[in-house]
């Protein structure tokens, strides 16, 4: 029955025609109320309902409302369903959980979820969970658990009865037993039935608490699988549709809100111990997968693709089912190609993504390369995102000239931002699978070439570490750098690299005219000035002392001349290097010189720090993530395999030497190396 002062109130707010006016016609309805509320035991339960929900008015228009609260919960206790109403929304919206008010309520509470009216139920379950705070949950758990288990209970009751558990669950974990209800196998038992009620409301409310009890402690419900199994076998029956009703039909598919929290559940345990179980349950995921269909009407195609990806994660999961992995890589190579879909398309390239560790799977997702390819230049940014993490992830010994050449013809024209993580990839798979060092080298160089912006230290670093640690590769690497740095725009870690490359190896080429010590000076003093980094300067002056260590008859004047041009430079790190070069380059100081500069020896196999930072990068994604690919990102985690190129070769202590330039001293060990030049991070 409509309330007149109620409507006449709310009408007066909408009539107002500015904020000023607003506020007078509110504080004189609250005025108002206030006079009313002292004498309540005046008023008639129509009267208090009224003046409550006017209340409430006031405050979900934003204005505070500090009085009338005991005046609302008294409401609670009345025997009409239309004040309780009331009075529970008054509970809801005034109240928080650590309100000391919610105390006097909790009898009242108890007694309206002892009662048999289904409806008044319903209110005092949605009390509970929206605001009950820890002492609802120690007083009431044990009357909503046995709401929702009763088989006297209607469905509706028992409904809201298990999402309000859930909601305790996970609000107050430590208030239940690790199996969530009490360690009673009894109850258990009943909880399991329920996935077996004629109502699918029921059996969704109930799969959604068993989520939440299974995330706590998957090993206490594996009996829940063989019902799970049976219940989505029963769901995708052909008759399923006269079984259960239109208002379970969903665009043509059954309640695909309730398959896809089974087949989540599912993904907590390994394939059904029953074989015949198990025979079924592959069946069905088989008929899931490849009757699927695109149509006309996209809100069939989403209820039913909601299915058939939830289905592809537990392939995924399970692993080890070659006709389900089939059966998964043909419908994925479908969708990637549906060029109106764009959401299909990216649920897609995530999942050939995480399936990519599937041996299987990675074979036949080579077919589709040309088209992965494609994806790179999609408008959408999303699209090319997942595009590079399949092929990131497909990648292998076999394709890696080609997926790194098509990476690195992508790179020119990227847009920026996606372009850091693509250098990123594109250094970690050049190294990974490279077909031999120098093609290795030459792509880094290109890498750098063409995004030097977005190449961070940890990539030149690396080529570092992996030239000094193969001498075979050393004359390669200081010819090719000696090119690179010949162009006339050289990014700075293009610069960094060969002027650490040339200055440790350099001795390699100097034989050669066109490569001579003098050359390589040259070269390098031409960086040296146009470079902007201080940080590029350090290294370049390091470079420097080099050369004149291996090479004092040709460049040691030219050096010493720019030594003495920087001893009053402002920056102090740059001052004391040049300082201290000088210092070491006078004559009675050539023994210092050639211990200073001994050969640097090999480094030590160290992780990859590249790989560590894209492990980072997808343990931070916001992709969805089902709970046992969770599980085993934690193992990875643990583990820390090493993923790097192998640096074993020779010894740790090198006995590599360099050889000294024509008149130049012997020197013991070489005495081209590197014991002054910073050695790169470790990787």
């Amino acid at each position: 029955m409509a309330m007149r002062g109620l409507t006449q109130f709310i009408g007066d707010i909408r009539n107002c025609s500015n904020k000023e006016d607003e506020r007078k016609r509110v504080d004189k309805e609250m005025a108002n109320i206030r006079k009313h509320f002292k004498e309540a035991t005046k008023l008639t339960a129509y009267q208090k309902k009224k003046y409550v929900w006017k209340m409430l008015y006031i405050y979900v228009l934003g204005y505070e409302v500090d009085f009338g609260h005991m005046e609302a919960l008294n409401l609670i206790t009345s025997p009409g369903y239309s004040e309780k109403t009331v009075g529970y929304l008054a509970c809801v919206l005034l109240l928080s959980e650590t309100n000391e008010f919610l105390r006097l309520i909790i009898n009242s509470v108890k007694n309206d979820l002892m009662c048999a009216n289904e409806e008044v139920q319903g209110l005092a379950l949605a009390c509970v969970a929206n605001v009950g705070g820890r002492e609802f949950a120690e007083t009431l758990t044990v009357d909503v658990q046995r709401l929702l288990l009763s088989s006297n209970s209607r469905p509706q009751a028992k409904k809201k009865a298990a999402l309000c558990m859930l909601r305790l669950l996970r609000k107050y974990p430590d208030n239940f037993a690790e199996d969530g209800i009490g360690g009673n196998a009894e109850l258990k038992d009943k909880l399991l039935d329920l996935l077996e009620d004629s109502s699918l409301g029921v059996v969704t409310a109930t799969l959604s608490l068993l989520l939440g009890l299974v995330s706590h402690s998957p090993n206490l419900w594996t009996d829940s699988v063989n019902k799970c199994c049976k219940l989505l076998a029963k769901l995708n029956h052909p008759n399923a549709s006269k079984e259960f009703g239109p208002e379970y039909l969903y665009y043509k598919t059954i309640s695909p809100w309730l398959q896809v929290k089974v087949l989540r559940l599912l993904q907590y345990y390994p394939p059904p111990e029953r074989e015949e179980v198990n025979k079924r349950l592959c069946e069905v995921l088989h008929r899931i997968i490849s009757d699927t269909t695109m149509g006309k009407n996209v809100n069939t195609n989403n209820s039913a693709h909601a299915v058939v990806f939830e289905a592809v994660n537990y392939v995924i999961h399970i692993e080890n089912n070659q006709s389900l992995i089939h059966a998964a890589v043909n419908m994925l190579g479908q969708r990637i190609t549906s060029g109106n879909q764009p959401n299909y398309r990216y649920l897609a390239l995530d999942a050939m993504q995480r399936m990519a560790h599937i041996p299987d799977a990675a074979s036949q997702f080579k077919r589709h390369q040309e088209t992965i390819i494609k994806s790179l230049k999609d408008n959408d940014v999303s699209l090319r995102r997942r595009s590079l993490d399949v092929l990131y992830s497909m990648c292998d010994s076999n394709n890696s000239e080609q997926v790194v050449g098509e990476l690195l013809d992508y790179l020119s024209g990227s847009d920026f931002s996606i372009r850091e993580e693509l250098v990123l990839r594109v250094a970690i798979l050049a190294e990974k699978f490279s077909p031999n060092l120098q093609w290795y080298v030459d792509t880094i160089l290109k890498l750098m070439s063409l995004a030097g912006d977005y190449v961070s230290d940890q990539v030149w670093m690396r080529v570092v570490q992996i030239v000094t640690n193969h001498e075979d590769l050393q004359l390669y690497a200081a010819e090719t750098c000696y090119k690179a740095l010949k162009n006339e725009i050289v990014h700075e870690s293009m610069i960094k690299c060969g002027g650490y490359i040339l200055g440790e190896f350099g001795h390699h080429i100097a034989s050669k005219p066109e490569t001579s010590a003098d050359h390589q000076f040259a070269l390098l003093k031409e960086k040296f000035i146009t470079c902007d980094l201080v940080e590029t300067r350090q290294l370049l002056l390091t470079a420097f002392i080099k050369l004149v260590n291996v090479h004092p008859d040709k460049v040691k004047d030219k050096v010493v001349a720019l030594l003495n041009s920087h001893t009053h430079t402002i920056d102090a790190e740059l001052q004391q290097r040049a300082v201290e070069y000088l210092a070491l380059s006078a004559p009675e100081r050539e023994s210092m010189l050639e211990m200073v500069l001994d050969v640097m020896p090999n480094f030590p196999e160290r992780e990859n720090m590249l790989t560590k930072k894209i492990k980072e990068r997808e343990r931070a994604s916001t992709t969805d993530r089902t709970a046992a690919q969770i599980r085993e990102g934690d193992k990875e985690e643990e583990e820390a395999e090493v993923e790097s190129v192998d640096l074993s070769s020779g010894a740790a202590a090198s006995t590599v030497h360099r050889a000294k330039a024509p008149g130049a001293a012997t020197q013991p060990g070489g005495g081209g190396g590197g014991g002054a030049l910073p050695p790169p991070l470790p990787l």
